[in-house]
């Protein structure tokens, strides 16, 4: 199979699931990074503009060889990306000479289809796409995702560590208000809604994020409790019992004013998104007003639970 056939893998947050008989268009743009961390590698690209990324090769056991996917409209700069891999501390190259490529789509909503398999997470989620709703369940609440456009079907390490510490708050019984900052497929916010929060908003700037997210929604039948929405956190004036935000460690820095502001005293705030060499500058940005509480590491990510 050829590099230009291989599905983008959609543990890196991608959507490929288009209907009709349309072929869409895209950029490719080629980079090789550390076999290691060629994960993380595919979701901060996939953060800064990817649709999707896929491993085509190896060199050796130390390199990998990544296909980063833009849309037709949106040309990437493969320099400037390589320097926000490196300010992650990946060491990453363009590859190709960093000429981009173009391609048709080839089919990738059917491979992908066929790729996304339900997903255990922390004790009571099974994370389901549509199709899947029918299969037993083992007693875990299904929260059914369409992948789409927007980051979050539950793959990757930061959204599953998202996931489980929501949960475990969420047996407290104490959580009757919840915010989701940077919401993407709604993932988060809609765990929220399926384990009893009765009120949930998901904010995100990115107009098919919120359309992806309304339709999670609509899937889970939490329509009536779970908002999408657009707008700023200097709008909001309501304090939060949870507050969730599984986003780049700049953001999460500068939006820490904000956030402690919507905080309940009694709250409790979870922050993902977050790379290991990282974690200590995210929570000192967070102090004095809040203390760290939980502090969890998976694969090189880190998901802090803060409170007062």
């Amino acid at each position: 199979m050829s590099d230009e056939d291989r599905a983008p893998c959609g543990g890196f947050g991608a959507a490929w699931l288009r209907s009709g008989a349309e072929r869409p268009r895209y950029w490719r743009a080629l980079f090789t990074v550390e076999t290691a961390r060629a994960d993380d590698a595919a979701v901060i690209l996939v953060r800064y503009g990817a649709l999707g990324c896929a491993e085509i090769g190896r060199s050796g056991k130390r390199r990998a060889s990544i296909a980063a996917f833009f849309a037709d409209g949106a040309r990437p700069a493969p320099a400037r990306l390589v320097r926000l891999l490196e300010q992650a501390g990946i060491r990453a190259r363009i590859a190709n000479r960093g000429r981009l490529g173009r391609l048709r789509d080839p089919g990738w909503a059917a491979l992908w289809a066929r790729r996304f398999v339900p997903l255990s997470v922390g004790r009571r989620l099974l994370v389901v796409a549509p199709w899947q709703t029918r299969m037993p369940s083992s007693g875990r609440v299904k929260l059914i995702i369409k992948p789409g456009q927007a980051f979050g079907t539950g793959r990757h390490p930061t959204t599953r560590a998202m996931l489980g510490a929501v949960e475990r708050l969420c047996r407290s019984g104490r959580v009757g208000r919840a915010l989701d900052v940077g919401t993407g497929s709604g993932i988060v916010a809609l765990a929220a809604g399926r384990l009893g929060v009765q009120e949930v908003i998901g904010l995100d700037i990115d107009p098919e994020a919120l359309v992806n997210a309304g339709e999670n929604a609509r899937l889970n039948e939490l329509d009536g409790t779970v908002r999408f929405s657009a707008v700023s956190l200097g709008r909001l004036r309501r304090r939060f019992d949870l507050i969730a935000a599984n986003i780049l460690t700049p953001v999460l820095v500068a939006l820490a004013p904000q956030l402690k502001r919507l905080l309940a005293p009694r709250g409790r705030l979870v922050l993902g998104g977050i790379l290991g060499c990282e974690a200590a500058a995210v929570a000192a940005g967070y102090r004095p007003e809040l203390r760290l509480l939980e502090r969890r590491a998976w694969r090189g990510w880190v998901t802090l639970v803060m409170g007062r």
